[in-house]
């Protein structure tokens, strides 16, 4: 009897901590198409999901995931930024009104962040990522799951 209330105590707790409407991204993401993830964002945000994120490689348009009022980064995650380009899968000119839509959706340290190593490494595109963990994120302002 006290092994059933206090799984039934558990329980209770677990879903009272989870959100019900939350959208988690457990699997590696390596980016894609910038239209789809910032229609997914807003779907998001419109029903006011929780976008928890990691432990995971959230790379390239992932990252716009961090965007989300309501979002979290695992301290083991890990993020991939580089800059937006023109061109084919494997590179071109960088867009830079793509960057700045890609640095207006990240908090100003981090933002700093994207930009300085954006323009360290010139025209290249991609270029080499930026990696950096959630628990760095975390020093950047972004909230911990």
């Amino acid at each position: 009897m006290l092994r059933s209330l206090g799984l039934a105590g558990m329980m209770t707790a677990v879903l009272l901590t989870t959100p019900a409407n939350a959208f988690d991204v457990m699997r590696p993401d390596y980016g894609g198409r910038v239209e789809q993830y910032q229609a997914r964002l807003a779907r998001a945000e419109a029903r006011g999901e929780q976008i928890r994120i990691g432990p995971t490689e959230c790379d390239s348009s992932c990252t716009l995931y961090l965007a989300a009022h309501n979002s979290c980064v695992s301290e083991g995650a890990v993020f991939g930024f580089h800059a937006p380009w023109f061109g084919g899968p494997e590179g071109g000119v960088v867009d830079p009104r793509m960057t700045a839509v890609f640095a207006a959706h990240y908090k100003p340290a981090l933002r700093q962040a994207f930009l300085a190593h954006v323009h360290r490494h010139g025209n290249q595109a991609p270029g080499p990522m930026l990696r950096i963990t959630g628990r760095q994120l975390a020093a950047y302002g972004y909230r911990l799951c």
